[in-house]
């Protein structure tokens, strides 16, 4: 029988939308109250060290990375009843089951992640499979952030509408259409965009 609390939380968004900080509240707000938690990270993304998930703001929270959605598993305890996991979109399509069978088995799993990447696009898992919009799908409830269009008008002043999507930039210019996908980067390599900023790739 599923737990009545057993759900699939998906929190979604562009890059420095505060996903991952988003993540770390709610899995610290389970702590509190004495559930056991495991954090997961994909091993590819090691920008703030191997051990942590960190958000563009510094905000910290213990994790184990894992190269695959196996070692994952292998590493997810019987007893744990509330599972995170953090940038998703890094990991193969294999994680939309994962998520869904730990779900039916009476846990909380809250995934954060990209939901579009920088061509506008659905984001891609690993094999390349299914993409974000399959993994929508599967949540019980979804959160969608927001960022910051920081770009600047003719004056100076920034936007500051509602990001929904993220430029990448090569050498401060916008990266052509047949840029890789995945790039781990951050601030020096993509930036939030409003629709009215947002320019599309040639």
């Amino acid at each position: 029988m599923i737990r009545k609390e057993a759900r699939l939380e998906l929190i979604v968004g562009t890059m420095f939308g505060g996903k991952s900080t988003e993540l770390i509240r709610r899995v610290k707000r389970y702590e509190i109250v004495g559930r056991s938690v495991q954090v997961f990270g994909p091993s590819i993304d090691t920008r703030y060290g191997k051990d942590s998930i960190t958000s563009h703001d510094k905000l910290q929270r213990q994790a184990n990375y894992v190269g695959s959605v196996p070692e994952l598993e292998e590493k997810v305890s019987p007893d744990t009843k509330v599972i995170g996991i953090d940038e998703v979109q890094f990991f193969d399509s294999a994680i939309i089951d994962a998520c869904e069978n730990y779900a039916n088995q009476g846990k909380i799993v809250i995934v954060a992640g990209l939901l579009k990447d920088f061509k506008d696009g659905y984001f891609p898992f690993k094999d390349g499979k299914k993409t974000m919009s399959d993994l929508l799908r599967a949540a019980d409830n979804t959160t969608i952030l927001t960022a910051i269009c920081d770009a600047k008008n003719g004056n100076g002043e920034i936007c500051g509408s509602d990001a929904t999507r993220v430029q990448r930039f090569i050498d401060g210019h916008v990266a052509p259409q047949d840029s890789p996908v995945v790039q781990v980067g951050g601030k020096e390599d993509y930036a939030p965009r409003c629709r009215r900023h947002y320019q599309f790739y040639k």
